[in-house]
């Protein structure tokens, strides 16, 4: 008898909870139906096609923006006549990329004279830019 009486109770319990999803499946379908009334969707999906089409118009615009910008910044004469117009300066005022530096003497240094205004004397002085600099600075000490 017992066990009948279990039964019988695990019946009453699932009938309380199908009772219970059949009030919730109601009240959501209430729900659903109000929604539909509320909500026009043919209005909506014409509202979508227009935003699809305006986005659409959005990126082909954003994208030829884009390519007008980088034709614009990127044109390869203005960097050759920015080449052109440094080099022209660079050469104005002496100074070459392409040279080499000059080999350093292979002489020696002579004797340092203490008593008077430092001099160096290298024993190389057939050099023609050698000489050129060392009246230049002899220019400068008057």
């Amino acid at each position: 008898m017992r066990s009948h009486l279990q039964g019988c109770a695990l019946k009453l319990q699932t009938v309380k909870s199908h009772h219970a999803m059949a009030d919730a499946m109601k009240s959501t379908a209430q729900a659903m139906y109000k929604m539909n009334k509320a909500v026009d969707v043919p209005a909506i999906t014409k509202m979508m096609a227009e935003f699809e089409k305006e986005n659409a118009k959005t990126e082909i615009m954003q994208e030829i923006m884009g390519d007008t910008m980088d034709d614009a910044l990127a044109d390869e004469t203005t960097e050759e006549e920015e080449n052109n117009v440094i080099n022209q300066v660079l050469d104005e005022i002496g100074i070459s990329f392409g040279e080499e530096l000059p080999e350093a003497a292979h002489g020696g240094v002579s004797k340092v004279d203490t008593t008077g205004p430092s001099k160096v004397a290298i024993t190389q002085a057939d050099d023609p830019a050698l000489s050129e600099l060392e009246a230049r600075l002899n220019n400068l000490k008057r």
